[in-house]
């Protein structure tokens, strides 16, 4: 299951269509619980949920419900916000490469890495507009394995680790070994009086949350789709070059609150 989860989608499967339960029952009102389910027969696949006490968003997952132990076998990786909400990283299971550098634990071959970053740009169309994301993942050579990131534009500026720069490099447009994602831009449709995009029936509720993500080159083919279909039920439809654990953490971010883009 590991494998699947953190492996690209094979082209030849086209779109994996999965869907995720959000629990804010009793004590997960404030901090809910994510469970992802592939469609196809109902799997459980893997869940996360808000780590509290934590300065910004900080989002664990897991591939088993109430397990959520960075310590566990089954901790696959984590979603990381900066403090406004408008900028996630993404890692694997891995450990802070500052810790190992400072020798507090483990061996150089357990640092994270850095599978993707999701940045929001603030929505000056107000509440009725949709949010505005870019999306960089490590582009896939044709047998899975990504490309490794440039180094030289922005590495370690200000602190950072020349292995987490993702962000840097978006932000600068240095995207050569990174494969970049924008939303779909929607359009205003007044029978309705909201932005709407074509989900194929997948997504049946009008939520700021929604999104279709392609590449700037084509709209036509949607790497990523989100949207809510019932109060607390949405779908989560991906394929190549995307894998399911980046799908989920890509979601999760349109979860968070913004406070410069809601």
């Amino acid at each position: 299951m590991k494998g699947f989860l953190t492996s690209p989608c094979p082209r030849a499967a086209g779109v994996v269509q999965c869907y995720i339960r959000r629990n804010k029952a009793g004590t997960a009102k404030l901090f809910p619980e994510y469970h992802v389910y592939l469609a196809d027969g109902d799997k459980f696949l893997m869940c996360s949920k808000r780590r509290p006490n934590n300065k910004t968003s900080n989002y664990i997952i897991s591939m088993r419900a109430g397990d959520l132990n960075r310590g566990s076998p089954n901790y696959l990786g984590k979603l990381r916000a900066n403090f406004i909400g408008t900028e996630f990283q993404i890692f694997d299971h891995g450990a802070n490469p500052r810790d190992l550098l400072a020798g507090n634990f483990g061996h150089p071959e357990q640092a994270r890495s850095e599978l993707g970053v999701v940045l929001y740009a603030s929505n000056v169309l107000g509440s009725r507009g949709p949010r505005k994301m870019q999306v960089a993942i490590p582009k896939i050579r044709e047998d899975g394995t990504p490309l490794a990131l440039a180094k030289g534009t922005g590495a370690g500026a200000k602190g950072t680790m020349p292995e987490e720069d993702m962000m840097m490099h978006l932000k600068n447009h240095n995207c050569e070994t990174l494969c970049y994602l924008i939303n779909k831009p929607p359009r205003w449709n007044d029978q309705v009086s909201a932005y709407v995009l074509n989900f194929n029936g997948r997504v049946t509720m009008a939520s700021v949350k929604n999104f279709q993500l392609v590449t700037p080159d084509d709209h036509e083919t949607v790497v990523l789709q989100f949207g809510r279909v019932a109060k607390d039920e949405f779908t989560m439809d991906f394929q190549w070059p995307i894998t399911p654990l980046q799908a989920f953490a890509i979601t999760l971010s349109s979860f968070d609150s913004k406070i410069a883009c809601d």
